[in-house]
């Protein structure tokens, strides 16, 4: 139940802000509007406004559309008067029918765009730092991931695309990493052969590394009257060592304050001032009162948290989209109407925070698929106008409906394929 229930919202959001930008942006240009739909076939029920736009509910839940009024829709064209002709979509300049067309996608990138900057005042400040284990080593050895293959590793989200990005990949992957204990930098290389990444697995994985957001060791709580506390630290200090070793990381800072039978010297870092402070050895089931946490974001923060992670998704679901059109990344790859709905009820039962941020990545995926140059979709759209713009007279009917027809085949073909594989997935 809480899958359906998941999938419900996630598409009733999707669909219908998809398709509010374009009612909206075309209700700015009065242009005629037949009916806004959400979802397709029979209608469960609708209603009428002021205006004479039918609203409605239909019964198929995944989609969704604005109808405008049209010349070859010879019977509710014939309804208009002369003047209400000149605000049918055909008959309006190309630069309206354009952002009319483009309202749709965008209004999903805003949406994501504010998805995101709600989730960043839940999450603590951007970080550039990943720390991570190497499994097939079996120690407890921890180093910062910088690079894959020379390019710098931005995040843990960064990490696991810059991995993706690598498929259908046949020589080297050096994976660029930083020694935390000796203070030395390693890279860890590995030859593969037509790179291929389990759909079930982080693609980190394939390379036996357990990576982690991670963050500078800055003190997030003293308790009062604790052993810190009477030594001197205080909230909000940044830890650069701990007995003349430079701290980088909470994961590698912890490790050091958590070692027994050791006096410890820590070098940290309080209003542009440095300030040694000397902690006694600690015996097990000692506490000195210490924890470390990163910053919260504020407001400003949690905005650029948005705006950055919708360029980063955007630019990414376009990259994996090409690579899967043009044939290096497979289309095992995609997922379909199952494979969200596991998605989405696996999210919603885990919080709020995972479901709002699959929302917003669903978002740009909806918004960056409508943008294909297919034309049953907005981006094909675009094409049509384009091309009729460079022709000078519009492209004929049947030729429309051709390419219509064979689009839509296309798309359900598609659409048959990823709901099988989904399937596949789950056997």
């Amino acid at each position: 139940m809480t899958y359906l229930i998941g999938t419900l919202i996630l598409f009733l959001i999707l669909v219908t802000f998809h398709e509010y930008g374009h009612y909206s942006v075309a209700r700015l240009f009065k242009i005629k509007i037949l009916k806004f739909s959400i979802g397709f076939g029979r209608d469960l029920f609708n209603w009428t406004n002021k205006d004479g736009v039918k609203f409605s509910l239909s019964m198929i839940p995944f989609g969704g559309y604005v109808a405008f009024y049209d010349p070859n829709d010879v019977e509710n064209y014939n309804k208009l008067t002369t003047e209400e002709k000149k605000y049918v979509l055909a008959n309006r300049p190309s630069f309206e029918k354009v952002l009319v067309i483009l309202a749709g996608p965008v209004f999903n990138f805003i949406l994501a765009l504010f998805t995101f900057s709600l989730v960043g005042l839940f999450l603590p400040k951007e970080s550039d730092l990943v720390s991570a284990k190497i499994n097939k080593f079996d120690d407890e050895k921890l180093y910062r991931v910088v690079s894959v293959n020379d390019n710098k590793i931005n995040n843990a989200q960064d990490l696991e695309i810059k991995l993706l990005d690598l498929t259908g990949l046949t020589g080297e992957v050096r994976i660029g990493l930083f020694d935390y204990e000796s203070q030395e930098s390693i890279e860890l290389i590995e030859t593969v052969e037509n790179l291929k990444f389990d759909q079930e697995q982080a693609p980190s994985s394939y390379f036996s590394l357990s990576p982690a957001t991670d963050y500078p060791p800055r003190i997030g709580v003293i308790d009062e009257g604790s052993i810190a506390d009477l030594a001197g630290l205080k909230e909000g200090d940044l830890i650069l060592e701990v007995n003349s070793i430079n701290t980088f990381s909470i994961y590698q800072t912890n490790d050091l304050l958590n070692e027994y039978g050791k006096q410890l010297s820590l070098l940290v870092s309080r209003n542009d001032n440095t300030v040694t402070v000397n902690l006694p050895s600690k015996s097990e089931g000692m506490s000195y009162g210490i924890r470390l946490a990163p910053e919260r974001n504020d407001f400003l923060s949690s905005l650029s948290f948005g705006v950055n992670q919708t360029i980063f998704w955007i630019v990414n679901t376009f990259k994996f989209l090409y690579k899967t059109f043009t044939g290096s990344m497979g289309l095992d790859s995609l997922s379909g109407p199952v494979g969200i709905t596991k998605v989405a009820g696996e999210t919603l039962s885990q919080g709020l925070i995972p479901f709002l941020l699959l929302l917003a990545i669903l978002n740009i995926s909806l918004g960056a698929f409508n943008l294909l140059p297919l034309p049953m979709l907005d981006g094909g759209q675009l094409l049509f106008i384009l091309v009729e713009e460079v022709k000078g007279s519009p492209i004929s009917l049947k030729l429309k409906v051709l390419l219509f027809n064979l689009s839509y085949l296309l798309i359900m073909t598609l659409f048959v394929f990823v709901v099988i594989n989904d399937v596949m997935r789950l056997f």
